[in-house]
């Protein structure tokens, strides 16, 4: 008899996700369980195991406020979802390693301190992982040429407002790739 496995749920991976994240998990295991994750394979069982096992570990100490510089350079671009072609990026993170030819990012702020992070899955169902500051550095550096350029990819890629991910219902919002109020941060 073959057993069939459940897949985690939506509820297991974004626990599992925030865990991965603010414990202090071996980095190469971190890296697998989100490549489980992203390839829809991790199964409810595993999930329940891994949480258990993140939960054991210590918390991660709290990391300082983002640096001023990093606000400064996160300030140059608009708040929104952007797709950098990987080949455009040159990060001197060595052991940084990119799968697809596509790098989904966000920059928003929450309790305005502004943030970048990067996007795994798909629109409303997305997990976000941190970055060293300076791969955001570099990666603002590349963004800030032309904002537009990168929303729009990001749009085109997923079908949707480059910015905010909302569905386009008009053709000027569909040729533009950006809804009428996420037009404004790009004056479009």
């Amino acid at each position: 008899m073959t057993s069939t496995l459940i897949p985690a749920t939506e509820r297991q991976v974004s626990y599992l996700t925030d865990l991965i994240n603010t414990r202090e998990m071996d980095e190469a295991h971190a890296a697998d369980l989100l490549a489980s994750i992203d390839a829809g394979i991790l199964d409810k069982e595993r999930a329940s195991r891994e949480i258990h096992a993140a939960l054991m570990l210590p918390r991660l100490r709290k990391s300082r406020e983002p640096s001023p510089s990093l606000q400064v350079s996160l300030y140059h671009i608009p708040k929104s979802k952007y797709a950098v072609p990987v080949d455009e990026i040159e990060l001197t993170d060595a052991d940084k390693e990119f799968s697809g030819d596509l790098m989904f990012l966000e920059v928003r702020q929450y309790m305005g301190t502004l943030y970048m992070r990067q996007l795994h899955g798909s629109v409303g169902g997305f997990t976000r992982s941190k970055l060293s500051p300076a791969t955001v550095k570099a990666l603002v550096s590349i963004i800030e040429r032309d904002p537009y350029k990168y929303a729009k990819i990001f749009g085109v890629h997923h079908s949707c407002c480059g910015s905010c991910g909302a569905e386009l219902t008009d053709q000027k919002s569909r040729e533009l790739q950006l809804g009428p109020e996420c037009r404004k941060k790009f004056s479009r």
